[in-house]
Formats: structure tokens, C-alpha cells, sequence
């Protein structure tokens, strides 16, 4: 072959592979990267998320996370979607897999204490608000929840000091006042639980247990009026909290008011069948109104769902017939 037909050749091998070559840039230019493509199914997972579609969240952090399988947030995403479902286990998983990839991350210690704390690994609760503390000694949340941890464990002077700190680093916390006045009313201290209570309504007159837990100080303190308002207004708020109407009865049967009481427990029992306290007073009811057959039923039935009430049942009843025994003979 000459040298004038090699250099043809060569020439024209050169055309070829600058086609090629001219070909994959186009193909990757047009193409996004695993990078882009992770950040793509990222966003749209928060999209999702945002409308309370979580397994569809779920979903797209999933392939976000095959993009890029050190794409932190989304593990971190992904967990909150998992809670939301209360796929607590998953959760966890995501959440140890984003401390994997960064050992400092602060909210993702402080939300896997959450969840420890929700199934009842308390102590590893505590190790991981300690450690968010430890990383970010500002971090209201890890302290509003380590003070949710100390109430569980009747450290009530414990929780408030952490209330304390949550609340000096965010003076608008509401959880913070809500639950500070939760641990003050365990305390016996209810001028300063009324006061927590009072606070975190006027921050957010939405709260509903802010509501109820005024509610509850104020049957403490034998305010029924106020605890039937306080009730009340929870319940317009949010209708299907079955305590609320167990509570607000136990104010109107104090008050004599049983036909009211009787309503509030049928409510509760239309929301739980299976809860065994309205069973009770609601059998409470029918034996001071002379209903003896239906306080029997319910009493049967409130000991069949929980056998250990037996003992103070027994006492409730023999103090109720002893008060309408001495009615009766003035």
C-alpha cells in the first residue's frame, strides 16, 4: 500500500473516531448525570412528602438514593416519611445510615432519639438527645424531647430544667410551655402549670393539648366550668380524641350534669369500644341514676377488657352505694 492510501486510511480512521467521540458527548450531554438524576427524584420525594404522600416519597428517595447512594438528605428525608407511617424500624435504619455518612449530623441523632423513645428504648433516647446537645448545645428540640424523657421517668424538676433551656433559646416555643406546665402540674405547682398552659394558648390557640391539659388542671382544682370550656374547645379543634370526652364527663357528672356525662361516654365509647376507664364511669352513671342492670353490664364489660380494675373498682362502687345509702336515709 502506498503512503498516499495509508494516509487516506488514516484519515479517514481519525473521521470515525471523532464521530464517535462528537456521538458520546452528545449522549451525555443530553443525558442528566447520577447526580442530577438523584437531586430530580429528591425533589419531587419532597414534593410528595409535603402533601402527606409518603409512600410516594418514599419512592422517589428510594431512587434517588440508587443514583447516589451517599446522598444523605435523602436517607434523612426518607426516615421522616418512615415515621410518618410509623415504619419505625425502617426509619431507624435510615436514620443510621445517614449518622454513617455524617457522624454530626444534630437533627438526625435528635430524631432517632424520637423514635427510640416512641417504641421504648429510653435509654438510647437519652445517649442520642445527649449527643445532639453535645454537637449543638442550641438545639431546642433535643432538649423539649429529653424533657419528655425525664417526665416518663418522674424526673418532673429534671424535664422543667430542660423546658427552662428550651424556652430561653426560643422564647415562642410553645411545646416547651406546653409541656413545662405538664411537668409543674405533676409537680402540685398549678399556679405555674396555669400559667405554661395559658402562654403556650395564647401563642397558638390552635393547640389542642394545650387545651386539654388545662382542662386537666382545672378538674384538679375542682374548676369544672372552666375544665367543660377548656374540654370543649379541644374538641371543636379535634373531634376524635376520645380523652377529651371522657374528661369533659367526669367535669359534668361532678356537676350533676349526668345526662351530659352520659353523652360525652357514649361519644368516647363510639371512638374506643375497647376502653375499659368510660366502661367504668359510665357504669358510675347508671348505679347513681338507679339504672342497675346497665351499670352491671358495663362494669362486666369494662372488666373484661381490663381485669386488673377489679380492687378499685370494687371500692368505687361501695363508696357510690354508701353515698346513696346516707342521701336516702336523710
Amino acid at each position: 500500500m502506498s503512503g498516499y492510501h495509508r494516509l487516506l486510511r488514516g484519515a479517514g480512521l481519525c473521521f470515525v473516531l471523532a464521530g464517535i467521540l462528537l456521538a458520546t458527548l452528545t449522549m451525555a450531554q443530553a443525558q442528566p448525570s447520577r447526580a442530577e438524576s438523584a437531586a430530580s427524584y429528591f425533589a419531587r420525594g419532597s414534593e410528595w412528602q409535603s402533601r402527606g404522600e409518603f409512600d410516594r416519597a418514599i419512592a422517589d428517595y428510594g431512587i434517588a438514593i440508587i443514583f447516589d447512594p451517599r446522598f444523605a438528605q435523602a436517607y434523612f428525608a426518607r426516615a421522616r416519611a418512615r415515621i410518618a407511617k410509623g415504619e419505625f424500624e425502617a426509619a431507624l435504619s435510615d436514620l443510621n445510615r445517614r449518622l454513617e455518612l455524617d457522624p454530626r449530623h444534630v437533627a438526625a441523632y435528635n430524631k432517632r432519639g424520637e423514635i427510640h423513645l416512641e417504641i421504648g428504648h429510653r435509654d438510647a433516647a437519652l445517649a442520642d438527645f445527649n449527643r445532639a446537645l453535645e454537637l449543638d448545645p442550641r438545639f431546642a428540640r433535643a432538649y423539649l424531647n429529653r424533657g419528655a424523657f425525664k417526665i416518663h421517668q418522674g424526673d418532673y424538676m429534671g424535664a422543667v430544667a430542660d423546658f427552662d433551656r428550651a424556652i430561653e433559646i426560643d422564647k415562642k416555643y410553645v411545646a416547651a410551655y406546653n409541656n413545662r406546665g405538664c411537668a409543674r402540674l405533676a409537680m402540685g405547682e398549678h399556679e405555674g402549670a396555669l400559667a405554661d398552659f395559658n402562654r403556650a394558648i395564647k401563642l397558638d390557640p390552635r393547640r389542642v393539648s394545650a387545651y386539654g391539659n388545662r382542662g386537666k388542671l382545672c378538674l384538679v382544682r375542682g374548676d369544672y366550668d372552666g375544665a367543660i370550656a377548656d374540654y370543649t374547645r379541644a374538641i371543636e379543634l379535634s373531634p376524635r380524641i376520645v380523652e377529651h370526652y371522657n374528661n369533659r364527663a367526669k367535669a359534668r357528672y361532678a356537676k350533676g350534669d349526668y345526662e351530659g356525662a352520659l353523652a360525652d361516654y357514649n361519644q368516647a365509647l363510639a371512638l374506643d369500644p375497647r376502653y375499659a376507664e368510660v366502661y367504668s364511669n359510665r357504669g358510675m352513671i347508671w348505679l347513681r341514676m338507679g339504672r342497675t342492670a346497665e351499670a352491671e353490664a358495663d362494669f362486666n364489660q369494662s372488666l373484661a377488657l381490663k381485669p386488673d380494675m377489679k380492687d378499685s373498682l370494687e371500692r368505687r362502687i361501695k363508696l357510690l352505694q354508701a353515698q346513696l345509702s346516707m342521701r336516702n336515709t336523710q
